[in-house]
C-alpha cells in the first residue's frame, strides 16, 4: 500500500488528513507511553463501566484521563492533561478546523492479545452533525492520533470526505451487509507512517480504518475534538453521551499541576458541559436518597417490584 505523503494541518479540508512531525519530543512521547501502559494494565484488570469490553480482541479504551486510573499517580494525570492541551496541539487542531471547537475525549489504541485483525473500512456515522458545521468539509470535528511507538496502523482514502462512496468503495464498505469491509483492496488507500511523537489528524468523514495485529505493537494516544456548533446540536438532540459525560472535571483539584495554557483548552469544555453534569448528578442524588429511605423503612423496594 502507498505511504501517505506529509500534509500540513490547513490542508486537511482538502486531503482528509494532516501529519505533524515531532508534535512531541521523544522524552515527552516516552513519558506518555509509560503512563498509557500503566493505565492499560489497570483497565484490563478493572475497567471503568463506560469503556468497551475487555477481552482478547479489545483494541482500544476510552477516557485515559479518568482520574480513577491515576488515583495513586496524580503527577501522571497532570502530565497527560498538559500534553493533551499543549499549545502545539491546539494550534494544529485550530489550523485544521478553522472553527471553534471543544475537547471531547482521550482514547488509547493498542494491538490485541487475541487474533490479528485488519480493521473495517468506514466513515464515522455522525448523522446531521456535519450539516450544522460552519466548515462542513471538515465534518463535526476531528481525531488527532499521537504515536507512542513507531506505527503505520492507520489507513485512509485521501479526499474521500468530499463525496459519497464510489461504486468500488460501496462494494467494500457497505454492500452485502458489510461482509467485505476488511478487504485489503481499497482503491486509493494510503498508510500513515508515524514515529513516536508524530501525530496524524483526520476528519471522521473520510474512509479510514486501523490495523490490529497481535505481533505489531501499537500504542496510539488519540485526542478527539468536536466543533462547538456540532456539540451544541448533539446536546440538544441527544443530551450527554458517553464521550462528553466526564463529570470528574468538576473535581476541585482535577487540573492541579496543569499549565495555564493547557487549562484554557479544557476550560471551554468544562464551562459548556458543567451544568449538564451537575443536573445528572442531582438526579443520581435524588434516587440514591430514595433507596436509602426504602432500606431504612424495611418496606419492599418498589423499584425492583415485579
Amino acid at each position: 500500500m502507498t505511504v501517505a505523503t506529509d500534509s500540513v494541518p490547513i490542508a486537511l479540508r482538502e486531503n482528509s488528513y494532516a501529519i505533524v512531525r515531532g508534535l512531541f519530543d521523544p522524552g515527552i512521547a516516552g513519558r506518555l507511553r509509560e503512563i498509557c501502559e500503566r493505565v492499560l494494565g489497570q483497565w484490563r484488570r478493572a475497567p471503568r463501566s463506560d469503556n468497551p469490553p475487555v477481552g482478547l480482541q479489545a483494541n482500544y479504551m476510552r477516557h485515559v484521563n479518568d482520574p480513577e486510573y491515576h488515583r495513586d499517580h496524580p503527577d501522571d494525570l497532570a502530565f497527560l492533561l498538559d500534553a493533551v492541551g499543549a499549545p502545539q496541539v491546539t494550534k494544529a487542531i485550530g489550523e485544521a478546523l478553522d472553527e471553534d471547537y471543544f475537547f471531547q475525549m482521550t482514547s488509547l489504541y493498542f494491538n490485541p492479545t487475541g487474533d490479528s485483525q485488519d480493521g473495517f473500512w468506514h466513515k464515522d456515522k455522525i448523522g446531521a452533525e456535519a450539516d450544522v458545521a460552519l466548515v462542513p468539509e471538515t465534518g463535526a470535528g476531528l481525531q488527532l492520533q499521537i504515536a507512542l511507538v513507531p506505527t503505520d496502523d492507520l489507513e485512509l482514502v485521501p479526499g474521500s470526505h468530499w463525496r459519497d462512496y464510489t461504486r468500488e468503495e460501496h462494494a467494500i464498505c457497505v454492500a452485502d451487509e458489510e461482509r467485505n469491509n476488511r478487504s485489503n483492496e481499497m482503491p486509493g488507500a494510503v498508510r500513515v507512517e508515524l514515529q513516536p511523537g508524530d501525530a496524524a489528524l483526520f476528519t471522521q468523514l473520510c474512509i479510514h480504518r486501523g490495523r490490529y495485529h497481535t505481533d505489531k505493537l501499537r500504542r496510539t494516544l488519540m485526542v478527539s475534538v468536536k466543533k462547538k456548533v456540532t456539540a451544541e446540536y448533539s446536546l440538544r438532540q441527544r443530551g450527554l453521551d458517553p464521550y462528553s459525560d466526564q463529570p470528574w472535571f468538576l473535581l476541585p483539584d482535577y487540573l492541579r499541576g496543569v499549565s495555564p495554557e493547557s487549562r484554557v483548552f479544557f476550560q471551554n469544555f468544562i464551562d459548556y458541559y458543567a451544568p449538564h453534569w451537575r443536573a445528572r448528578f442531582t438526579e443520581v442524588l435524588k434516587y440514591s436518597s430514595l433507596l436509602q429511605r426504602f432500606a431504612e423503612s424495611g418496606a419492599p423496594n418498589p423499584f425492583f417490584a415485579e
